[in-house]
Protein backbone atom coordinates (compact mmCIF):
# COMPACT_ATOMS: atom_id res chain seq x y z
CA UNK A 1 0.00 0.00 0.00
CA UNK A 2 1.64 3.20 -1.21
CA UNK A 3 4.80 1.44 -2.34
CA UNK A 4 4.39 2.09 -6.07
CA UNK A 5 3.31 -1.40 -7.16
CA UNK A 6 0.48 -0.08 -9.31
CA UNK A 7 2.88 2.28 -11.10
CA UNK A 8 5.23 -0.63 -11.82
CA UNK A 9 2.29 -2.71 -13.05
CA UNK A 10 1.26 0.11 -15.40
CA UNK A 11 4.75 0.07 -16.89
CA UNK A 12 4.59 -3.72 -17.23
CA UNK A 13 1.20 -3.44 -18.96
CA UNK A 14 2.59 -0.75 -21.28
CA UNK A 15 5.42 -3.18 -22.12
CA UNK A 16 2.86 -5.78 -23.22
CA UNK A 17 2.42 -7.90 -20.09
CA UNK A 18 -1.06 -8.94 -19.06
CA UNK A 19 -1.74 -7.50 -15.58
CA UNK A 20 -4.56 -8.50 -13.25
CA UNK A 21 -5.25 -5.97 -10.49
CA UNK A 22 -6.64 -7.91 -7.53
CA UNK A 23 -8.11 -4.86 -5.75
CA UNK A 24 -10.03 -3.86 -8.87
CA UNK A 25 -11.18 -7.46 -9.33
CA UNK A 26 -12.44 -7.55 -5.73
CA UNK A 27 -14.32 -4.27 -6.16
CA UNK A 28 -15.85 -5.54 -9.39
CA UNK A 29 -16.89 -8.79 -7.74
CA UNK A 30 -18.54 -6.91 -4.86
CA UNK A 31 -21.06 -5.68 -7.43
CA UNK A 32 -21.20 -8.57 -9.91
CA UNK A 33 -21.07 -11.61 -7.65
CA UNK A 34 -24.43 -11.71 -5.86
CA UNK A 35 -23.39 -14.58 -3.58
CA UNK A 36 -20.36 -12.60 -2.41
CA UNK A 37 -22.46 -9.49 -1.76
CA UNK A 38 -25.07 -11.49 0.16
CA UNK A 39 -22.37 -13.10 2.30
CA UNK A 40 -20.81 -9.71 3.06
CA UNK A 41 -24.15 -8.18 4.04
CA UNK A 42 -24.92 -11.21 6.18
CA UNK A 43 -21.62 -10.73 8.00
CA UNK A 44 -21.46 -6.91 8.23
CA UNK A 45 -25.08 -5.80 7.96
CA UNK A 46 -27.03 -3.64 5.54
CA UNK A 47 -25.10 -0.59 6.72
CA UNK A 48 -22.40 -1.40 4.13
CA UNK A 49 -24.87 -0.84 1.27
CA UNK A 50 -25.53 2.37 -0.63
CA UNK A 51 -28.99 3.64 -1.52
CA UNK A 52 -29.04 1.37 -4.60
CA UNK A 53 -28.38 -1.72 -2.49
CA UNK A 54 -24.78 -2.09 -3.69
CA UNK A 55 -21.67 -2.39 -1.53
CA UNK A 56 -20.43 1.06 -0.49
CA UNK A 57 -16.64 0.74 -0.44
CA UNK A 58 -16.09 3.53 2.10
CA UNK A 59 -18.59 2.01 4.54
CA UNK A 60 -17.16 -1.47 3.96
CA UNK A 61 -13.59 -0.23 4.57
CA UNK A 62 -14.76 1.39 7.81
CA UNK A 63 -16.25 -1.92 8.99
CA UNK A 64 -13.26 -4.01 7.90
CA UNK A 65 -10.71 -1.98 9.79
CA UNK A 66 -12.73 -1.56 13.00
CA UNK A 67 -11.09 -4.61 14.54
CA UNK A 68 -9.13 -7.79 13.89
CA UNK A 69 -12.26 -9.95 13.86
CA UNK A 70 -13.84 -7.97 11.03
CA UNK A 71 -10.59 -7.96 9.06
CA UNK A 72 -10.34 -11.73 9.37
CA UNK A 73 -14.00 -12.20 8.44
CA UNK A 74 -13.73 -10.19 5.23
CA UNK A 75 -10.59 -12.04 4.21
CA UNK A 76 -12.27 -15.42 4.67
CA UNK A 77 -15.18 -14.25 2.54
CA UNK A 78 -13.42 -12.30 -0.22
CA UNK A 79 -9.98 -13.87 -0.72
CA UNK A 80 -11.20 -17.29 -1.92
CA UNK A 81 -13.58 -15.67 -4.42
CA UNK A 82 -10.91 -13.31 -5.79
CA UNK A 83 -8.27 -16.05 -5.95
CA UNK A 84 -10.68 -18.35 -7.78
CA UNK A 85 -11.50 -15.57 -10.26
CA UNK A 86 -7.79 -14.86 -10.86
CA UNK A 87 -7.04 -18.56 -11.36
CA UNK A 88 -9.83 -18.78 -13.95
CA UNK A 89 -8.51 -15.71 -15.77
CA UNK A 90 -5.02 -17.21 -15.85
CA UNK A 91 -6.25 -20.61 -17.08
CA UNK A 92 -8.18 -18.94 -19.93
CA UNK A 93 -5.28 -16.77 -20.99
CA UNK A 94 -2.90 -17.60 -23.80
CA UNK A 95 -0.21 -15.36 -22.29
CA UNK A 96 3.08 -16.96 -21.27
CA UNK A 97 3.35 -14.67 -18.26
CA UNK A 98 0.69 -12.88 -16.27
CA UNK A 99 1.37 -10.31 -13.59
CA UNK A 100 -0.97 -10.19 -10.58
CA UNK A 101 -0.91 -6.97 -8.58
CA UNK A 102 -1.96 -7.41 -4.95
CA UNK A 103 -1.47 -5.49 -1.71
CA UNK A 104 -2.17 -8.63 0.34
CA UNK A 105 -0.50 -11.34 -1.73
CA UNK A 106 0.94 -13.22 1.25
CA UNK A 107 -1.95 -12.52 3.60
CA UNK A 108 -4.40 -13.97 1.05
CA UNK A 109 -2.26 -17.02 0.23
CA UNK A 110 -2.17 -16.00 -3.44
CA UNK A 111 1.64 -16.09 -3.38
CA UNK A 112 1.44 -19.89 -3.43
CA UNK A 113 -0.04 -19.69 -6.95
CA UNK A 114 2.82 -17.55 -8.32
CA UNK A 115 5.98 -18.69 -10.09
CA UNK A 116 7.79 -15.53 -8.98
CA UNK A 117 6.99 -12.87 -6.43
CA UNK A 118 8.06 -9.26 -7.00
CA UNK A 119 7.88 -6.76 -4.15
CA UNK A 120 7.84 -3.03 -4.68
CA UNK A 121 9.19 -1.82 -1.36
CA UNK A 122 9.10 1.65 0.13
CA UNK A 123 9.78 2.53 3.73
CA UNK A 124 6.78 3.14 5.97
CA UNK A 125 7.30 6.91 6.14
CA UNK A 126 7.21 7.24 2.33
CA UNK A 127 4.20 4.93 1.99
CA UNK A 128 2.21 6.85 4.58
CA UNK A 129 3.04 10.18 2.95
CA UNK A 130 2.09 8.93 -0.52
CA UNK A 131 -1.23 7.51 0.64
CA UNK A 132 -2.08 10.68 2.52
CA UNK A 133 -1.36 12.73 -0.60
CA UNK A 134 -3.07 10.32 -3.00
CA UNK A 135 -6.21 9.63 -0.99
CA UNK A 136 -6.43 12.64 1.29
CA UNK A 137 -6.29 10.18 4.18
CA UNK A 138 -5.29 10.93 7.75
CA UNK A 139 -2.03 9.48 9.03
CA UNK A 140 -3.78 7.55 11.82
CA UNK A 141 -6.18 5.95 9.33
CA UNK A 142 -3.32 4.87 7.05
CA UNK A 143 -1.38 3.41 9.96
CA UNK A 144 -4.49 1.57 11.19
CA UNK A 145 -4.86 -0.14 7.80
CA UNK A 146 -1.14 -0.85 7.45
CA UNK A 147 -1.03 -2.76 10.72
CA UNK A 148 -3.03 -5.53 9.03
CA UNK A 149 -0.35 -6.17 6.41
CA UNK A 150 2.68 -8.39 6.93
CA UNK A 151 5.79 -6.58 8.05
CA UNK A 152 8.36 -5.56 5.45
CA UNK A 153 11.11 -7.93 6.58
CA UNK A 154 8.80 -10.94 6.32
CA UNK A 155 7.68 -9.90 2.84
CA UNK A 156 11.19 -9.26 1.55
CA UNK A 157 12.35 -12.70 2.67
CA UNK A 158 9.56 -14.35 0.65
CA UNK A 159 10.23 -12.50 -2.61
CA UNK A 160 12.20 -13.39 -5.71
CA UNK A 161 12.66 -9.75 -6.81
CA UNK A 162 12.56 -6.51 -4.81
CA UNK A 163 12.32 -3.02 -6.29
CA UNK A 164 13.15 -0.29 -3.77
CA UNK A 165 11.04 2.82 -4.23
CA UNK A 166 12.28 5.42 -1.77
CA UNK A 167 13.33 7.94 -4.40
CA UNK A 168 11.45 9.65 -7.22
CA UNK A 169 9.20 8.24 -9.93
CA UNK A 170 12.03 8.31 -12.49
CA UNK A 171 14.13 6.01 -10.32
CA UNK A 172 11.21 3.62 -9.98
CA UNK A 173 10.75 3.75 -13.76
CA UNK A 174 14.39 2.74 -14.28
CA UNK A 175 13.93 -0.25 -11.98
CA UNK A 176 10.72 -1.21 -13.75
CA UNK A 177 12.51 -1.03 -17.12
CA UNK A 178 15.18 -3.40 -15.80
CA UNK A 179 12.50 -5.72 -14.41
CA UNK A 180 10.83 -5.80 -17.83
CA UNK A 181 14.09 -7.01 -19.35
CA UNK A 182 14.43 -9.71 -16.70
CA UNK A 183 10.82 -10.88 -17.11
CA UNK A 184 11.15 -10.98 -20.89
CA UNK A 185 14.22 -13.17 -20.46
CA UNK A 186 12.22 -15.50 -18.17
CA UNK A 187 9.36 -15.93 -20.68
Amino acid sequence: MGSGKTEVCRKLADAGFKVLYSDLIAKELYHKNKNLAVEMVKEFGKGILNYKGLINLAKLREEIFKNDANYNKINKIVHPVVIDYIKRQISRSKEKMIIVESAVLFESGLDKEMSYVILVYANKKNRIQRIMERDGAKKADVERIMKYQDDDKTKIEKCDFVLVNNKDIEHLGEQADFLIKVLNALK
